[in-house]
């Protein structure tokens, strides 16, 4: 099975699905629609220059994707699979072969949905497309809406490595010692980090003691160090910068509780492998985690943006530590069920199976 990805060079996960179907034993092309380093598989770097800001550079991707068309008309690739469907599914629309799958992530689906044009133009995408891939049963619901048949539809995510994410049973909350906070999303707006650093705050007005360690990279980091100067935390928090994903399990067992204050998401594997290692969660009220953790059971969930209401989740943690135990094995069972990767790219490698059959005995267009 030769199988080409096409996505903008940025798209964090790449990595997972080339190594998996590579390791495999399949031929594995990867398509670049914007600037990226070389991969392990053969790498087709269509972009050109090295800025595609929200602003400048947009005007590039219609000639990637006429270059991406060329390049699979080339190959020949038994499946196209395509990730982001307002990047990476267009390009799948230009190439116009089959089968054709595409991934939705979240903002590709969450922030174009509301407009018009793009409306129109994720409905064409999404019935191109052989199989659409949602991510959570949010984005599912969201595709529906298009008219998007639901038979086209497959729900599932990339997943975590559970071994290298492994569970650690943890003591008790000890309030005599400080509380550990950890955070691993990138430091990006539509993650939200003002709100957890101000909940920190109001922490520090009620003399609790406290660390903060915030992993990963981004635009905001300025203001958010200049934020934790400015409420007087500098010595309870500390920006450690990107880290190698294998450092993370390290770091996560190091820790009491995980926070996540994202405005939207799809699943978000950064809290599957928090709840994997049996960390306790505290995130944000959105859909993408009441699907994965129920408040007061397996996690704390508090109203999106709002400080005061994340500070008295962590309050709650402190008052009531048991449940932090009660939550930590039926968190690691249910990642373990449903957010394996193994489990999951073996989903994904019969759905391909199955997609280029139908193809091949003309089941699809």
């Amino acid at each position: 099975m030769r199988i080409c990805f096409i996505s903008q060079g940025q798209f964090l996960h790449t990595d997972a699905y080339l190594d998996y179907f590579k390791s495999s034993g399949y031929e594995v092309h990867y398509i670049s629609l914007t600037p990226t380093p070389e991969r392990e598989v053969p790498t087709y770097n269509l972009g050109f220059g090295k800025k595609y800001s929200n602003t400048e550079g947009k005007w590039k991707y219609p000639i990637s994707m006429l270059r991406a068309r060329r390049l699979v008309q080339r190959l020949k690739p038994d499946i196209v699979h395509t990730h982001y469907a307002s990047s990476g599914g267009l390009a799948g629309l230009v190439c116009n072969l089959h089968p054709t799958i595409v991934t939705v992530h979240g903002t590709d689906l969450m922030v174009k949905i509301k407009s018009g044009i793009w409306r129109l133009l994720l409905k064409a995408v999404f019935n191109h497309a052989d199989c659409i891939n949602t991510v959570s049963e949010d984005l599912k619901n969201m595709t529906l809406s298009l008219g998007i048949p639901p038979d086209k539809i497959k729900t599932f995510t990339l997943g975590i490595n559970t071994e290298k994410f492994s569970f650690l049973e943890r003591p008790i909350i000890n309030r005599n010692q400080p509380l550990k906070f950890v955070c691993t999303r990138a430091l990006a707006p539509v993650y939200d980090h003002p709100t957890i650093i101000n909940a920190l705050g109001i922490l520090k007005r009620k003399d609790i003691d406290f660390r903060t360690t915030f992993v990963g990279t981004g635009d905001m980091k300025e203001k958010l160090e200049q934020q934790t100067a400015d409420l007087g935390l500098t010595d309870r928090v500390t920006f450690l910068g990107s880290v190698e994903n294998n450092e993370l399990p390290k770091i996560l067992h190091g820790n009491d509780a995980y926070l996540s204050s994202s405005i939207r998401d799809g699943t978000s594997l950064c809290l599957l492998e928090a709840m994997a290692t049996g960390i306790f969660p505290i995130v944000s009220r959105i859909k993408a985690n009441t699907a994965w953790l129920d408040d007061g059971e397996s996690g704390l969930l508090y109203k999106v943006g709002d400080a005061d209401d994340l500070a008295k989740c962590i309050m709650k943690l402190l008052n009531q530590p048991e449940i932090a135990v009660e939550a930590a094995r039926r968190n690691r069972k249910k990642v373990v069920e449903k957010g394996d990767r193994n489990n999951n790219m073996k989903c994904l490698e019969r759905i391909y199976k199955d997609l280029i059959d139908k193809t091949h005995t003309g089941e699809t267009e």
